[in-house]
């Protein structure tokens, strides 16, 4: 596979994992019509800045800022929600450890890998 290919694979995991996340998030919140609401934002947002990120050329800000900005928010609000909560560090721990392993660490080791396929690939161009 080429790393244009594979550059389009990984915005395309991100992506999905930053609208079931923020989707379960609201649906939590308010219900399941908004959680479905919320994703098809998301899926709006993501798809207007990989846009507005592929017409910038080399400059790849606008996909990664509301990237960040999808998954900062649900980690802050996970972190927030388990520190509040009159337990021990290990209990905060344990809650929050399921999290970060599933949504956390992808999206940050993903945002990583698309960075460095994204300046492979300008590297690449004339």
């Amino acid at each position: 596979m080429s790393d244009k290919t594979l550059k389009y694979i990984v915005a395309s995991v991100i992506a999905m994992l930053l609208v079931f996340q923020i989707g379960t998030l609201i649906s939590g919140f308010f219900g399941m019509a908004w959680g479905v609401v919320s994703a098809v934002v998301v899926i709006a947002i993501s798809f207007f800045s990989a846009r507005l990120a592929r017409a910038s050329g080399k400059n790849s800000a606008w996909f990664l800022l509301p990237t960040l900005l999808f998954t900062v928010i649900p980690i802050i609000y996970m972190i927030w929600t388990t520190m509040i909560v009159n337990t021990t560090w290990i209990d905060r721990l344990v809650n929050l450890t399921p999290f970060m392993i599933s949504f956390g660490a992808p999206i940050i080791l993903l945002l990583v890998v698309y960075y460095e396929l994204r300046k492979r690939t300008f590297r690449r161009q004339p």
